[in-house]
Order: C-alpha cells, then structure tokens, then sequence
C-alpha cells in the first residue's frame, strides 16, 4: 500500500509536467499558464455552486431521512474531491476532477465501492466458517 502512495506521489507531477510541455509545444507557453488558471477558476466557480446546491438540498429535505443524509454526504464528499483535482494545477488532474464531478460518474463509483464491501463482508464470513 506504501508503494501505492509513493507510486502516485512520484507520478501524478511527472505526468503533469510532460501535459504541461505537450502542451506548451501545441498552443505555447503562456496560452498554457493561462489554460490551466482558467480551468482552476471555472472548477472553483462549479465546486462553490454544487456546493451551494447540495446544502440548500439538505436544509430543504432535512436530516430527518437517513437516505437523504446519506446522499447529500457522499455528494459533498465528491464535490470536495472533485474541487481538490479541479484547484490542483495541471491537466490530468482537471480532467479527472471534471470527470469526478459528473453524476453518472459519481454514482458508478458508489455502486461499484458498495458492490466490493458487500463481495468483502461475504468472503470475509465464508473464510470463518
């Protein structure tokens, strides 16, 4: 699991420097600062007005529903992850917050996530019988 993280620590800028030169190369450099401070500024301006909307969603349903706590939890858990990949410089990391931010995408990796527990939780209990 270390080397996961490291792997990714290591990668993650290296990848990014060779975007930023590929495209650099294609619409030149300054274009590029300017591109990558624009996408910063418009997955802001999108984090703030999800954000907004997802607890206006809450006021308005309440907490009284666990399901409807349940999901305006795990949208704002996506939309903070979302906004973290959008306001990190680079465009790897733009595409996969822009891509995070998307719903249908949201609600694959939740199905997916829950599908694997629950695949855990079984093996786990067949391994003790």
């Amino acid at each position: 699991m270390m080397f996961l993280f490291f792997f990714i620590f290591i990668s993650v800028p290296l990848v990014e420097i060779y975007l930023f030169i590929i495209v650099g190369k294609f619409i030149g450099s300054l274009e590029t600062i300017l591109l990558v401070i624009l996408t910063a500024i418009i997955g802001g301006f999108l984090i703030k007005r999800e954000g907004i909307k997802t607890l206006n969603y809450l006021k308005l349903s309440g907490i009284t529903e666990p399901q409807n706590l349940i999901k305006a939890l795990r949208d704002g858990l996506f939309i903070v992850l979302s906004g973290i990949f959008l306001i990190t410089p680079g465009f790897a990391t733009d595409l996969f917050g822009f891509i995070l931010f998307l719903k249908p995408i949201r609600d694959f990796i939740v199905k997916f996530v829950l599908k694997k527990i629950k695949f855990s939780e079984l093996s786990e209990f067949n391994e003790y019988e």
